[in-house]
């Protein structure tokens, strides 16, 4: 039992906190062939300081000991055959506030059930309560009522009737446990997915939920706060919130978000408006396979009231939009009994309508319906799927998102009281949460130095620049390149052309490379739908005019501002022919005439590339901040899985290692593997013994002594995981760990290093605050070595939070670290010091970056590959010719 629902939060903080005491056991589960990492002692290094972050202490819980689980279906009646119709996410979120309406309805109309019981719904199939549901019977398992939605009507006009049907599942969540969690006194896997925490999810979105959107299980979207962006959309601001496990105690995480949704348009004034029409004419754009296939997808399953059909207000979902073949052969039966009927004959008799496009609309039991998309009206409220918007329209909403500090602080408070209502105790169960945003305790870390030829950079707050530094180590010399201008009205000049590549050689130069001479300057008219060919000719063409194949081909494509998306296309196109199917270097440069091309600072960052590349090296770290306190050498990998828009594509792994020992060369390994909504890589075994090889034939020959391969192997393996959530951090770790320990021992009898296997990670809601103006940059955000490993973070396994990079627009998102195995032993500081050192080796740029290079790497690596498939099932390897380039992905 819970003491007044207290989890003495106090005393449990100070026991965590203190270094000096004994960390509690933690029982393993004997299943798990890897033993997880415990939280042993806080980093000190650094300067101290106190941050605020976007989370909010709950100081009791709840005056009720355990929650029951109870399975509930809510279901239109009329579904039919459609009931078990799968509606995508983005789809069924309007869902939600359906079957809140129906829930909240059968509560007026069977009070006796609910008599005194707090109930927490997800919006979905689970609801939780305080105690047992009036049933009939007590044996009884299930129950079942129907209730009526007057403004929800069938196509009689007649209010839908939905099933409620609630399951007794006999599950008790007790939150005893949950407090044991939190203490530190056990841990198990499960606990990222344990009952306790969904049941004080659903609590803190219940009234929320009631008043605004919900989407997914974590989000609220406020339809009051949105703006209208290209393509039929609009994009509404919301809060994000969870409940998350901190040191003693639960947060409340709530982070500012947005998403976008369908405009409530007519279906014709939509696609005019996605299609982006300047002559309002739709049919002409549907000859196009591809466009109307696309179009089929953004409309499926979308929700949509016939406005032909009035008063009646009716709400059916879009199966997809008729070809005009379709259109002519199909049979019409607008309702169960009537007749059937030809569809155009139909509508021409009984409407008056203009545009002879119609959408197929999902039947119930034998109807049969197609509407005019012009008497189609989309329902408010149903989110467009992110994978599905344009760059410009993700343009939009990265300005939109890219908010200064202080407003993200002030909305993050908002979003916690007038939204949420935490400090309100909304649902009634004794819940208490501080209306203030937690301050922690943090720590700065030192900038570190980077080294170029002759010259040290020494960092502000993350940031430097080349003027008077020459690379490290300049790439081999270009003496054979041409430069290929793609265009269809020769936009650029050959005068602007020759003045950039004269200006980009000069930084070069300056930089400390080797360019012979001028290249030659080709235009290129592109044709669409033969880009491939046109790439393919364009090399051939380089290699006629300098009589050899050349080192690196400069290609020139249209800005963002092209029209079709055709930058990224072309793009695409040039890395993979040149980089699988040619084996040549290439470089892109994206170019809209109304910038600036020729200031140094944009020639800088285009010599960074072209220099690595060539085998280069721009700079490197100092080496005691890479050296162990072993003086031991370290491998270091870098490994993220990338997944397919559909469903059925296939999922890109990347693993990226280290070659030398200032971690400033790495070499880059990829494959596919069948998606399967996890992150494990399958075969990552096979790619850490290609590493293996590469990283000793590389310190052999650098060495230039003759000695077995053996003395070349690393003794540490430091590994740099990225895209994985908490809730698979057990899984990777299962399968991962031993497969690169079998690697090591099958490459070399007896090779076992020591292994440090840690996850670094983006996707997550914390964010930090300074607590005041002198601990702030020039944005208003922490300056970058920003630190928190106490309060927020994880109380059992060793995690924390790291501010690495400046950000130069918006709040900045620390990256979030968690060592899941350590048998090198580093301490907490080596560690922490070591991954914000590693921020600073991103080679092609002169500030900090927000995760260590090696992930940074192998999350390029999965972008490039992804390319490489062009729609297929096989993923073609890097041409031969590459292979003496390993950072040609760069």
């Amino acid at each position: 039992m819970l003491s007044n629902a207290q989890f003495q939060f106090s005393q449990n903080l100070k026991k965590i906190l203190c270094e000096n005491e004994p960390q509690p056991e933690i029982n393993n589960d004997s299943k798990s062939p890897v033993p997880f990492l415990k939280r042993d002692g806080f980093g000190k290094k650094g300067r101290v300081i106190t941050v605020k972050a976007n989370s909010f202490e709950v100081t009791k819980i709840s005056k009720y000991d355990e929650f029951l689980k109870y399975n509930i279906e809510i279901k239109p009646m009329d579904a039919g055959k459609n009931a078990n119709v799968e509606v995508k996410r983005e789809r069924s979120d309007y869902e939600k506030c359906i079957r809140r309406r129906v829930l909240k309805e059968l509560g007026l109309i069977k009070e006796d059930w609910f008599q005194g019981v707090v109930i927490a719904y997800d919006g979905g199939t689970t609801l939780y309560t305080t105690s047992r549901l009036g049933f009939n019977r007590v044996n009884d398992d299930a129950t079942e009522e129907i209730i009526c939605l007057d403004d929800i009507q069938n196509l009689d006009g007649e209010p839908t009737q939905y099933k409620v049907k609630i399951n007794r599942t006999d599950t008790i969540i007790k939150l005893t446990q949950l407090e044991k969690y939190i203490s530190g006194e056990e841990f198990e896997w499960d606990f990222f997915n344990d009952d306790a925490l969904d049941v004080f999810n659903a609590l803190i979105h219940q009234v929320a939920a009631e008043n605004y959107t919900q989407s997914g299980k974590s989000s609220i979207y406020n339809k009051g706060k949105k703006s209208k962006i290209p393509g039929g959309l609009e994009l509404w601001s919301g809060w994000f919130s969870t409940v998350r496990p901190g040191q003693g105690s639960l947060f409340v995480n709530v982070n500012p978000t947005y998403t976008t949704f369908y405009q409530p348009l007519r279906l014709d004034e939509f696609l005019i408006q996605y299609l982006n029409l300047k002559n309002r004419s739709i049919r002409n754009e549907l000859n196009d396979l591809q466009k109307l296939k696309k179009i089929n997808k953004i409309l499926k399953e979308l929700l949509v009231r016939p406005l032909h059909m009035k008063p009646v207000q009716t709400e059916r979902r879009i199966k997809k939009l008729l070809s005009a073949a379709e259109v002519t052969n199909f049979k019409y039966k607008p309702k169960v009994g009537t007749d059937w009927f030809s569809l155009e004959k139909y509508f021409k008799d009984n409407y008056q309508y203009h545009n002879k496009l119609f959408v197929e609309i999902i039947g119930y039991d034998d109807t049969n319906m197609a509407w005019p998309i012009e008497f189609c009206q989309i329902i408010e409220g149903q989110r467009f799927s992110n994978k599905e918007l344009s760059k410009n329209q993700r343009k939009e909403i990265i300005l939109a998102s890219r908010i200064k500090p202080f407003v993200n602080e002030n909305e993050t408070i908002k979003g916690a009281r007038e939204i949420l209502q935490l400090q309100n105790d909304p649902t009634d169960v004794g819940m208490e949460v501080a209306s203030e945003l937690a301050r922690v305790d943090a720590r700065v870390l030192e900038s570190t130095n980077v080294k170029y030829a002759g010259n040290i950079a020494k960092p502000s707050n993350g940031q430097w620049n080349l003027k008077g530094v020459k690379f490290f180590e300049s790439g081999e010399a270009l003496n054979s390149w041409h430069v290929i201008i793609f265009e269809q009205a020769k936009w650029i000049s050959m005068e602007v052309a020759t003045n950039f590549i004269r200006n980009l050689i000069k930084q070069c130069r300056i930089q400390g490379m080797n360019i012979s001479k001028t290249p030659h300057i080709e235009y290129v008219k592109y044709k669409l739908g033969h880009l491939d060919n046109d790439v393919r000719e364009a090399y051939q063409n380089a290699k006629d005019k300098l009589n050899k194949p050349p080192q690196m081909i400069l290609f020139i494509i249209p800005g963002d501002n092209a029209p079709n998306n055709i930058n990224t296309e072309l793009y695409e196109i040039i890395k993979r022919i040149m980089d699988t199917e040619i084996g040549c270097l290439s470089q892109c440069i994206k170019m809209d005439p109304k910038k600036n091309f020729n200031s140094p600072q944009y020639c800088s960052s285009l010599a960074m590339k072209i220099n690595l590349k060539l085998g280069g090296i721009n700079s490197i770290l100092p080496e005691d901040k890479l050296r162990l306190s072993s003086g031991e050498n370290v491998l270091f990998l870098g490994a993220d899985v990338t997944h397919p828009k559909d469903k059925n594509g296939l999922s890109i792994c990347a693993v990226v290692g280290s070659l030398d020992n200032q971690a400033a060369r790495f070499i880059t390994k990829y494959q596919a593997q069948k998606r399967s909504g996890k992150e494990e890589i399958v075969n990552i075994d096979e790619m850490i013994k290609k590493l293996l090889k590469e990283y000793c034939d590389y310190q052999k020959k650098s060495s230039g002594v003759k000695k077995d391969v053996a003395s070349f192997l690393p003794p540490c393996i430091i590994m740099y995981r990225d895209g994985v959530s908490e809730s698979q951090f057990e899984q990777v770790l299962k399968l991962e760990l031993p497969k690169i320990k079998a690697a090591c021992a099958e490459f070399r009898a007896g090779y076992e290093p020591k292994i440090t296997f840690a996850v670094v990670g983006k996707r997550h809601r914390t964010r930090l605050f300074p607590e005041n103006k002198n601990e702030a940059d020039k944005n208003g955000n922490c300056f970058v070595g920003t630190i928190v490993d106490r309060k927020i973070t994880h109380p059992t396994l060793n995690d924390f939070y790291l501010q690495s990079h400046y950000a130069n627009q918006g709040t900045a998102r620390p990256s979030h670290y968690t060592i899941l195995y350590d048998d090198i032993k580093l301490t907490i500081d080596e560690f922490q010091g070591l991954s914000n050192t590693l921020c600073y080796n991103f080679q092609r740029t002169t500030s900090s970056v927000s995760i260590p290079a090696p992930t940074y790497y192998a999350h390029l690596t999965c972008a490039r590959a992804k390319m490489y498939l062009n729609g297929t099932k096989k993923l073609p390897d890097v041409h031969e010719n590459l292979k003496n380039y390993p950072m040609y992905f760069i």
